[in-house]
């Protein structure tokens, strides 16, 4: 009976079956195939897609993977200015933050260790090219043409490191059509955002375009330590320049640079809100408001600069494309109050945290033009990598060495270490300097086809193979004396280590009516292994690879003359070797890194849009959104954890059963957009309301580590002045002023809170001109 409610059952749409396609080709071989096209007549919400998550250009509601997508516009539209909103857009996508680090979960995989050598789980792509590093995710968009989101593992075609999924960025091309564009605005906390976007044709086969932004705003705490002091303010800058040359209709080379610097607190500004028994004896517990105690005045400065290109040859049997990148990144002025307190105790920070990565791909797929191109399509290659990072040095200070805590805290160490120290008393600081720096060469090769057995049904099958060698470079531990220098007194020897990998994928998909898609499929992903390279007086850990294993079956259909989309999943991920972070001094280091054993997670998630009334009032629309998750630890012993009476740290927990970190079970989000013709303009008012049930922070579970429920509105009006092409957008988010966390972090001295910013509000503008 689903072919009653299919509009082609009513009216049969060319476009909709017109056969899809890669890159078009001009030759003298069968012609090829147009560009594939958003549907401009639906509300912007509505639109469809074009996106590249098989690595060719297929509508949205074509691709039998779980991807949420949007346009430009569709950004706009849901009032989405960067990564991290959507994370309130997004089913099962959650952000959270940990000194600096933007830790992101994907339907319960990720990452919540805060260090070089621990790579996100979700791989973050900017324009095709991988950037591996939790520093660069959130950043101010440029010109875009799209962001699309990836759920579940993508190691066939996605590589290294996409365990929980993908994130991919697509900025716009420079082309022969003049552009600009100017967005600014001004909110609460003096925050004020400008970004300028312009396209310079040069000649006929060259254009360049230039995307420039600069962000400031006062820091929504304030510090409050019994010094005259000031937290820094938040200020973002930096440009991009790119440029397209075209000699022929079949080859094109786009070269891109960009340099950006992120300086502030980010969320290195904490407080401890709940202080442990015995390190933390002497310390106030904090309260869950907007004041900063801390001893060390918190900041994070990081600088990132990319420079990527890509060549693509259309040829007349298949297509060649060419990419390449050298990526830096470096947070230096690093200082997080390790006790979270107005004492001076304990300071972890770092002069220089930096990665450095060189990423090199050549891939091949079929065009209109290759043999058997009607039934079947491909995409192959082969991938290296090369980086290098880590602490150069980093550092963990104790001052007021007198203090009991210094005491306990320095009893608690081993022997060798307590030996070492010798004349501790007598100083007045202790500063150990850790300088822990690993290396990794990485080489894949992939390949993906998928084959047309019938018009109604399509079998995928594809592979990736990969070698990788991690390499740990140096791991030594520098001391304070009393002539005031460091002296080297723990120095590991260097260690290295190969693993290879296959990871495949096997997907089967129906079409059983016009705008039904339903799909089964099995894929694996991989993470590689790597070495914990914060170690005070422990050797450094290695750490085994994690594998992720993906049952998952799918619907993606739109109703009633496209008036309803309707698409969604369930799913079950079986991981190994859970890679995760803990945070203590007496342990090891400040940071440790470990493997949790195994891992499952149940879930089922859904995402609605649908324009009710489409005849009568088409600028109604509405969205909604959920994700029910069961993540759990199913082997998870000899965890790290805090005894809850105490809060001295162990080493032995058996978190079997547990709830994996940073996971709500529910998650969820529903809007409106009305949208009105008035004079010669447009007015749109729309709203957004999320809910999030809560998560833990702590694989223990312990109730301290317990991030309660909230819900978060946001609301919109904004006036779009055709002729001008002038948008004016008067926003408010977290209208509500709901107190939750933007980061937990949890140390031998108790649980630090940040919390996310209160109620927001300000005025934007949009130019295109």
């Amino acid at each position: 009976m689903l072919w009653l409610l299919s509009p082609s059952a009513v009216a049969q749409s060319a476009e909709s079956e017109a056969p899809l396609t890669t890159i078009p080709v001009a030759s003298s071989e069968p012609p090829a195939e147009a560009p594939l096209q958003r549907d401009r007549d639906a509300p912007v919400l509505l639109e469809e897609v074009i996106v590249t998550a098989r690595k060719r250009e297929e509508r949205l509601q074509d691709v039998p993977v779980s991807v949420a997508a949007f346009s430009a516009e569709q950004l706009d539209a849901r009032g989405i200015v960067s990564v991290r909103d959507l994370g309130t857009s997004v089913p099962g996508l959650q952000f959270t933050d940990l000194a600096g680090y933007n830790l992101i979960y994907l339907r319960g995989v990720g990452t919540d260790a805060f260090v070089p050598s621990a790579d996100p789980s979700v791989a973050t792509y900017l324009d095709g090219v991988y950037f591996p590093s939790g520093h660069s995710v959130v950043q101010s968009f440029g010109a875009l043409e799209r962001i699309e989101v990836l759920k579940g593992p993508q190691g066939t075609l996605f590589g290294r490191n996409s365990t929980g999924g993908a994130i991919s960025i697509v900025t716009k091309t420079p082309d022969q059509q003049q552009e600009n564009s100017l967005q600014a605005s001004y909110g609460r906390f003096n925050d004020s955002k400008t970004r300028l976007y312009t396209t310079i044709p040069l000649t006929d086969e060259l254009s360049t375009s230039v995307s420039v932004f600069y962000n400031r705003a006062d820091n929504y705490y304030r510090i409050d330590n019994g010094r005259d002091t000031q937290l820094p303010t938040e200020i973002g800058k930096g440009a991009r320049l790119r440029a397209a040359f075209t000699p022929t209709d079949d080859f094109s080379l786009v070269l891109t640079g960009m340099l950006m610097q992120q300086s502030g607190t980010s969320s290195t500004t904490s407080v401890n809100t709940q202080p442990s028994a015995i390190l933390g004896a002497s310390i106030p517990a904090e309260t869950r408001e907007y004041v900063v105690t801390a001893d060390s005045e918190p900041s994070l400065r990081t600088t990132t600069a990319a420079y990527y290109g890509n060549a693509t040859w259309q040829l007349p049997l298949l297509d060649i494309k060419l990419l390449g990148s050298h990526y830096y990144v470096n947070a230096d002025d690093y200082v997080y109050d390790f006790d979270g307190s107005s004492q001076g105790i304990a300071t972890y920070g770092a002069d220089s945290e930096y990665q450095t990565i060189d990423t090199g791909e050549l891939q091949f797929s079929s065009n209109a033009g290759t043999p058997g191109a009607s039934w079947l399509k491909w995409v192959g290659g082969v991938y290296y990598l090369r980086s290098e990072g880590g602490y150069d040095p980093g550092y963990l200070t104790l001052t007021n060495i007198g203090l009991p805590v210094i005491g306990n805290l320095v009893d608690r160490l081993p022997a060798p270490l307590q030996n070492l120290l010798g004349g501790v008393p007598s100083l007045e600081s202790l500063r150990f300097n850790f300088t822990g720096l690993i290396g990794a060469e990485s080489w894949s090769g992939y390949t993906q086809a998928t084959a047309s057995v019938t018009d109604w049904f399509d079998i995928t099958l594809g592979g990736r193979y990969q070698t990788e060698k991690r390499t740990l470079i140096r791991s030594d531990v520098g001391l304070n004396n009393l002539g005031g220098g460091l002296s080297t007194v723990v120095s590991f020897a260097p260690r290295s280590a190969r693993v290879d990998n296959f990871s495949p994928k096997v997907s089967l998909d129906f079409r059983p009516a016009d705008d039904l898609l339903l799909y089964a499929s099995f894929q694996q992903g991989f993470k590689s292994a790597t070495y914990n390279i914060i170690n005070i007086y422990t050797p450094p850990d290695y750490i085994e690879p994690e594998k992720v294993e993906s049952l998952e079956a799918g619907i993606k259909s739109d109703w009633f003359d496209r008036r309803l989309r309707i698409n969604g999943a369930v799913f079950q991920n079986n991981i190994r070797n859970l890679q995760t972070g803990f945070v203590s001094f007496t342990t090891g280091g400040a940071i440790n890194f470990e493997n949790a054993g195994r891992a499952r997670i149940r879930g089922a998630e859904v995402d609605i849009t649908t324009a009710p009334l489409r005849e009568w009032n088409p600028g109604l629309v509405l969205t909604a959104g959920g994700s029910w998750l069961k993540a759990i630890y199913t082997d998870y012993q000899n965890g790290s954890g805090y005894d809850e009476q105490t809060g001295l740290a162990f080493t032995n927990g058996d978190f079997t059963g547990n709830r994996i970190v940073r996971t709500p079970k529910f998650s969820g989000s529903a809007g409106i957009s009305q949208t009105l013709d008035v004079g010669d303009g447009e007015l749109e008012l729309a709203g957004n309301y999320y809910y999030n049930s809560g998560y833990f922070y702590l694989a223990q579970n312990s109730p301290v580590s317990f991030e309660g429920h909230y819900d978060l509105i946001s609301a919109r009006l904004s006036y779009l002045y055709r002729p001008w092409q002038l948008k004016l957008t008067l926003f408010g988010d977290n209208l509500g002023d709901t107190r939750y966390n933007l980061a937990q972090f949890h140390t031998d001295f108790g649980r630090e809170d940040t919390l996310a910013p209160p109620i927001t509000y300000g005025l934007r503008l949009n130019w295109d001109f």
